[in-house]
Formats: structure tokens, sequence, C-alpha cells
């Protein structure tokens, strides 16, 4: 499956520069950068650029709402089988990156929101960093 990941500013590239450090180069993901002079058909344009309909793709914006969500659904619109998700996050994007299901990941993504002091609370660290309960 690919994903375009789309946000506003250099967020998406970000997200995906980041996800590279820690899983090694991605192949099935593509950074959309949307930029203050850029409007919702250049944002469309740059879907269009990287889409391939030969795989199941998944448009994953930052908010709901948003240009790169609009032109997402535009773009969903004339490509029905695209999914379009809202909510990108690290935490979204590593495990796919990794072969995770979209659906997967999600549900994942949605866990890693948490109050971490209680985490913390219940883990100690070793003098190499590694987590210990």
């Amino acid at each position: 499956m690919d994903y375009i990941i789309a946000a506003h500013g250099r967020y998406a590239q970000e997200v995906k520069n980041s996800c590279q450090m820690i899983t090694g180069q991605t192949t099935n993901i593509y950074a959309v950068t949307f930029t203050e002079e850029m409007g919702v058909t250049d944002v469309l344009d740059a879907y269009t650029a990287v889409y391939s309909p030969i795989n199941e793709t998944a448009i994953i914006v930052d908010i709901v709402g948003g240009t790169p969500c609009n032109a997402a659904q535009m773009f969903r619109a004339k490509h029905p089988e695209v999914k379009v998700v809202s909510g990108l996050s690290l935490g979204l994007i590593i495990p796919l990156s990794l072969g995770e299901s979209l659906e997967g990941a999600m549900l994942g993504a949605k866990e890693n929101i948490q109050f971490v002091e209680q985490k913390v609370n219940k883990t100690t660290v070793s003098d190499d960093g590694e987590e210990e309960d």
C-alpha cells in the first residue's frame, strides 16, 4: 500500500524523515508539503504526481478541514478507491513503514496518546537507557 502524507508546512516531510531515522528508508511513503503560497489545486497536482493507480493508496493528512484534507477529499472524488485519514503523526507512520495495516496503525496511534507520567511511575530506566518494569 502507498501512503501520501500531507500537512501544513514541512510537517509531512519531517515526519517522513523522522520515520526513516528510526526504521530506515521507506519506499511507499510520499510526503506532500503545503506552503502558504500554494492553493488546493497545487496540492491536488502534488497528489496526482505521486499517485499510482496500480497500488492501493491512502492519503494521510494532519487535520480535518485544512487544505491538504480538502484536496484529499477532492482527489478521492475522482479516485474513490483512495482512503483519506486525518491525524498524521510519527506514531501512525512508523508502523505503516514496517508493514502494519492502516487500521492497525490507526489503533496503535490512538493508544500512543497517553499521560506518560503514569507509565514512567511503573517503569524504571537502566543505565544504558533501556526500560525495565
